[in-house]
């Protein structure tokens, strides 16, 4: 789990903390979430909307986690 710059954003802040402990936590998730979405692209044969669903999934997925990566080192 990449650790998110707290110190840099928090300071003192002991409450702002909780608030990136969460996003860690989100981006643990939907990185397990985009390989197993990249593993069901990969090994089973979808119709071309459920393939293009997933493919969008799993894009507006790999956004968000680039998103949050622009608060770490």
């Amino acid at each position: 789990m990449r650790k998110l710059k707290k110190d840099y954003y928090c300071g003192d802040h002991e409450e702002i903390e909780g608030v990136f402990s969460l996003l860690e936590k989100n981006v643990d998730c939907t990185n397990q979430l985009i390989k197993h979405i990249d593993n069901l692209i990969e090994n089973k044969y979808f119709s071309e909307p459920v393939h293009k669903a997933l493919t969008l999934l799993r894009n507006t997925c790999a956004v968000n986690v680039m998103n949050i990566a622009q608060l770490t080192n």
